[in-house]
This record gives C-alpha cells, sequence and structure tokens, in this order.
C-alpha cells in the first residue's frame, strides 16, 4: 500500500497533462453523460485524483447540488483543491474502505478509475452501498476495457496486480453490497458497472 500511495504521489502534479490529453476528454466527456447525473444530486466521487471529474460533475448538479470528493493520496487532493467548487462541495483526504460519511447521504457514487486500486473491493462497495440513498446508484467506470486496464497497469509495478473483478465476480459484489447491477459495459475504451441501492 505504501508502494501504491508513492506511486500516485509522485505523479499527481502531472498526472491530467499526462493522462488526459484533447482525445481523451472528449471520450471522458461522452462517458460522464452516461452516469445520469441531475441538477440538484448530491455526488459523492469516490478515488477523484487531481479532480479529473469535478468540473464536470459541478456543471452538471449545478446551484442547488453537492460534490463530495476524496482521495487517499494526499497529494492528489492538493489537485484536487484547486479545481472550480461552490461553498456547499467538499474534498478531502479519506480511505474508501472507512469513509467518513453518515448513511444514504448521496444520490449517486461515483468511482471512476480507481476501484482496481482498492485492497478490499468487497468492503469498498458496502461502504459505497452504505453512503448511498435507497433508489440512488453506484457507478465504476474506467476509459479502458477490463483487458486495456489490467494490460496498462502491468506496466507498473506499483499497480500491476491492480485489475477489475470479471463479470462473474463484479456482479456477485455488488449483489453482496445490497446493489442491484443493472449492466456491465466492458468494451475496447470504456468500462461501466452501474449499480442501484433498493427503494
Amino acid at each position: 500500500m505504501a508502494s501504491q500511495s508513492a506511486f500516485f504521489d509522485s505523479r499527481a502534479r502531472e498526472w491530467e497533462k499526462n493522462c488526459y490529453p484533447a482525445p481523451v476528454r472528449k471520450r471522458l466527456q461522452e462517458l460522464i453523460r452516461d452516469f445520469g447525473v441531475l441538477p440538484g444530486m448530491h455526488v459523492l466521487d469516490i478515488g477523484t485524483g487531481p479532480g479529473v471529474l469535478i468540473p464536470y460533475l459541478r456543471r452538471l448538479v449545478g446551484k442547488e447540488g453537492r460534490i463530495c470528493a476524496f482521495d487517499l493520496s494526499f497529494e492528489m487532493i492538493r489537485q484536487a483543491t484547486r479545481k472550480p467548487l461552490s461553498a456547499q462541495d467538499l474534498v478531502l483526504q479519506a480511505d474508501v474502505h472507512h469513509m467518513p460519511f453518515r448513511n444514504e447521504l448521496f444520490d449517486q457514487v461515483i468511482c471512476f478509475a480507481a476501484f482496481p486500486h482498492f485492497s478490499d473491493p468487497a468492503r469498498a462497495l458496502r461502504e459505497m452501498s452504505r453512503v448511498v440513498r435507497p433508489g440512488g446508484s453506484v457507478i465504476i467506470a474506467h476509459l479502458l476495457s477490463r483487458r486495456e486496464l489490467s494490460e496498462h497497469h502491468a506496466t507498473h509495478s506499483a499497480v500491476a496486480r491492480d485489475v477489475l473483478p470479471d463479470d462473474a465476480r463484479m456482479e456477485s459484489l455488488f449483489g453482496e453490497a445490497g446493489l442491484s447491477l443493472s449492466d456491465i459495459v466492458d468494451i475496447p475504451g470504456r468500462y461501466l458497472a452501474k449499480g442501484n441501492k433498493q427503494p
């Protein structure tokens, strides 16, 4: 875990420049449209990194909405706090396995480009389910397919073992967390798993 934290801390300053050039930004906007974020929503951005999603989410939730974003990497959070935020928004350092939020606080929980890095994915999903409201959704998303992501991580020793679960395991994890998995999209350039918490 220490080597993983060091990996992200050391890359935080240049992360967006290196990972999100204009063509990738266009694909990201298309992906975010499929999240279903609506004005007025309270959205949790898990593993925010340098706050890549924050400007997009801020526009979508509008003046009445709220964004809460967190990451385990302190250096990533330093970058995220520089994003445009409203007074009601919150950016903090936290661990997905022990989230400092009360139950059923958010309308939507988004985990973008982070899920494979969690040491206990079952516990992480249970925490996501705990903090989302009944009728709300939990989203796990990437701009790479499961296979592409595995190949990409394999090039860095600190994250080489960080992979997405296969479809059967992901469905099981969602179910164990009390979430109804509506669909898994796993195609070149996109991974999207969305589950709903029953009202």
